[in-house]
């Protein structure tokens, strides 16, 4: 099979990918869109729970989320397309012990443009039935709400193709060396290998990033770690119209979902790694602190069948790496931009990200949106660490 060029090769077809793929294109790029997946959102994309919230603690994240609102507007306007974005809220529950430091998040959020109320603890009762002891109260984002992951990337892959892009599903990267001039890349589908040559790749290849990177002798500092996303058996009408409401004090969520629940919680001794499967063991764990803050769910059953398990795409700061790689940066070979490392919000923010790597790949540095607390080098600092990670 003869070798094909393109400007830009992306590798991997989630909400990440096919959003800088959408973005690249639309600027006159060609483009390829890569995945070993025989279907677009068939990695961690699929996997997400939808949410988009803008209630981050610095302000890079937050800006990410708004950016991320206005390209969801952006693509019903412009382009017809509904990614099934529904404002159903956020409400961070705050214990007392950091109600001083989140009033001050607050404030940082709202100036920057985010919608964001306080409400005491005596009020949280007109919300949701639950059990206030050592709350001092809460922050809700009317703005913030989820969207359909499937819907997002199917209508990104939509566009990416109505501007030119091709998709190749199916495909695994086996190698990946660079000339002077472009990245050589393999792929292989069976027994049949296909070759294609690209002045810039985009590695949006999520948990598999940091693999991706290993393949082209670059660092790239992520890892996979296992979470899980329980759904309950079916609940009265009272828990039919939740927000996502997150407990901070334990990292337990629920939201509404339909005549169900989803809900989680985060297991902070989980390795790194490709473990894969439900971790039931955990369960104890989640329904301990969901119960104590929320006592009519103990009366809430589990569908197993209907729960299931993911990967999230960690930073050791739990904040995602966009832009240019160090390695790359600065000579007058072939390019490479990372977009991947989004700790859980990947979905919730490839919108931004597809707009601010076709700004970095047309002129260098990003324009909608500061990028500098996303690179590389920032690791070395260690006091940027994202806090508002459930």
């Amino acid at each position: 099979m003869g070798t094909r060029h393109v400007h830009a090769l992306v590798i991997g077809c989630g909400a990440v990918g096919s959003a800088c793929a959408f973005r690249l294109a639309e600027r006159g790029l060609s483009v390829m869109l890569l995945d070993r997946a025989p279907a677009p959102a068939a990695g961690s994309s699929s996997k997400s729970a939808g949410g988009i919230r803008a209630q981050f603690s610095s302000a890079a994240n937050v800006a990410m989320s708004l950016l991320s609102l206005e390209c969801i507007d952006h693509l019903s306007q412009e382009y017809g397309e509904d990614v099934g974005y529904r404002a159903i809220g956020y409400l961070l529950l705050i214990p007392e012990e950091h109600w001083d430091d989140h009033l001050h998040t607050v404030e940082k959020q709202r100036k920057l443009g985010a919608q964001v109320e306080v409400i005491q603890s005596d009020r949280l009762q007109d919300l949701v039935s639950l059990e206030t002891n050592g709350l001092a109260g809460a922050s809700f984002g009317p703005a913030d709400g989820i969207l359909d992951p499937h819907w997002l990337v199917s209508a990104q892959v939509r566009l990416a193709r109505r501007h030119g892009a091709s998709i190749m599903l199916g495909q695994s990267v086996t190698e990946i060396s660079r000339s002077e001039t472009h990245w050589q890349v393999s792929t292989q589908d069976g027994t049949t290998t296909s070759r294609v040559t690209a002045d810039l790749i985009v590695n949006a290849a999520g948990p598999w990033a940091g693999q991706i990177g290993d393949l082209a002798g670059l660092s790239v500092p992520v890892s996979p770690k296992r979470t899980m996303i329980l759904l309950s058996d079916e609940v009265g009408e009272k828990q039919r119209q939740l927000p996502m409401i997150i407990d901070t004090s334990s990292g337990f969520y629920l939201r509404s979902e339909g005549h169900k629940l989803l809900f989680g919680r985060s297991n902070p001794n989980q390795s790194l790694g490709f473990h894969s499967g439900m971790d039931w063991p955990w369960l104890e764990h989640v329904l301990q602190p969901g119960v104590e803050r929320f006592p009519w769910l103990a009366d809430v059953g589990v569908d197993t069948r209907g729960s299931w398990w993911g990967y999230y795409e960690m930073t050791p700061d739990s904040s995602p790496i966009i832009g240019e790689h160090p390695d790359t940066l600065g000579d007058k070979g072939p390019r490479w931009i990372d977009a991947c490392g989004f700790s859980g919000h990947g979905v919730m923010h490839s919108l931004a990200t597809g707009l601010l790597v076709a700004e970095i790949a047309e002129g260098d540095t990003s324009r909608s949106v500061d990028t500098t607390p996303f690179r590389h080098g920032r690791f070395e600092q260690r006091n940027n660490r994202e806090l508002n990670v459930y």
